[in-house]
């Protein structure tokens, strides 16, 4: 463990003298399409659109989002389904999805896993009863894609967060975290106690969260969310520095990274250079904080957010969030939910 530190030889440019610490405002608008809160007697519907569930993972997730409101619970018809690395081939997911996108008796939709599956299907979704009955989308990994088409289709502001498979395994700050943003509440700010600074400051706009691997593969397609004037979270999974590198370098050589006001970094789970790989080889975070450190921005690694077992914290897709890389700390400015 290592505490927040600012790189001896970071550039510091871009901090603002203003009085209030932060400099600028956002050069975007937020997403426009606010979901209704959960209110008792909420309907909180679980959709298996990526890989399949394990059931003893599904079945204690389900307890723990029980306690987080007050109100029904219903299942996909696809949540038991296998077939290869899917729940079921695309068009029962597709199907299973859009009835619940579409359903206005529906408050919440919450993934019960990632995994992959969910970049075949959302080409194909329509948004516009979704758009005439907004509802709040939970799930982070694989759901990076949804929750960029919800933005970008119809403006709606989503919840990157713990899918259910993980709800009875994370920490217990974490599922209430959860609980307050699902219940239209302020969670408060979520502190990166380890990891680096550079570019410091403080910066605010729209946030959006998602897994640097799926948000990669988004580029150049019509379901990128559009970065100018955000704040941007990143947390992966799995891929050697190289890959993380390269997700990187795409996304800055294609212009998606171009006017992002600062990135929060979470975690980087099994990222590291494996021992049969390069010995010479940058770690995983030491990666990202030379790729990013070009943007200019204030970036800082360490939030608890992504895969790592025990922990993920939510975050408020499509809000307006502070970002303070001089105490390592993302705050939520503007609403999330109506009501």
């Amino acid at each position: 463990m290592r505490p927040l530190s600012t790189p001896e030889d970071a550039p510091r440019a871009g901090i603002s003298d203003a009085p209030a610490d932060c400099y600028g405002r956002p050069r975007v608008t937020p997403a426009t399409l606010r979901p209704r809160a959960l209110r008792p007697g909420a309907r909180v519907h679980i959709v298996a659109p990526s890989g399949p569930v394990p059931e003893d993972r599904l079945s204690a997730g389900l307890e723990a989002l029980q306690r987080l409101f007050v109100g029904e619970i219903s299942l996909a018809p696809n949540i038991a389904a296998r077939a290869g690395y899917f729940a079921g081939d695309d068009r029962s997911r597709l199907a299973a999805l859009q009835a619940a996108l579409a359903d206005p008796t529906i408050d919440a939709v919450v993934c019960a896993r990632g995994g992959y599956g969910l970049t075949r299907l959302i080409g194909q979704l329509d948004p516009t009863r979704l758009a005439a009955a907004p509802k709040l989308l939970v799930g982070f990994s694989d759901v990076t894609a949804l929750l960029a088409w919800a933005l970008r289709s119809v403006g709606l502001c989503s919840v990157h967060g713990p899918v259910v498979a993980q709800l009875g395994e994370i920490a217990e700050d974490d599922r209430e975290r959860l609980g307050l943003l699902l219940a239209g509440e302020d969670p408060g700010a979520l502190s990166a106690e380890t990891g680096a600074v550079i570019h410091g400051g403080c910066v605010e706009g729209p946030l959006f969260a998602g897994n640097l691997e799926v948000l990669r593969s988004l580029a150049g397609t019509r379901f990128m969310p559009e970065l100018a004037g955000c704040i941007l979270a990143l947390e992966e999974v799995g891929e050697r520095p190289y890959r993380i590198d390269r997700a990187l370098t795409q996304l800055l050589a294609c212009g998606a990274l171009r006017g992002v006001r600062g990135v929060a970094v979470g975690q980087l789970v099994a990222c590291e250079e494996p021992a049969s790989g390069n010995p010479d080889s940058p770690g995983a975070e030491e990666v990202v904080l030379e790729r990013l450190a070009m943007l200019g921005v204030p970036v800082v690694t360490g939030f608890a957010f992504g895969h790592e077992r025990g922990r993920n914290a939510a975050l408020p897709v499509g809000a307006v969030v502070r970002l303070d890389a001089e105490h390592g700390a993302l705050t939520m400015l503007g609403p999330l939910t109506e009501g």
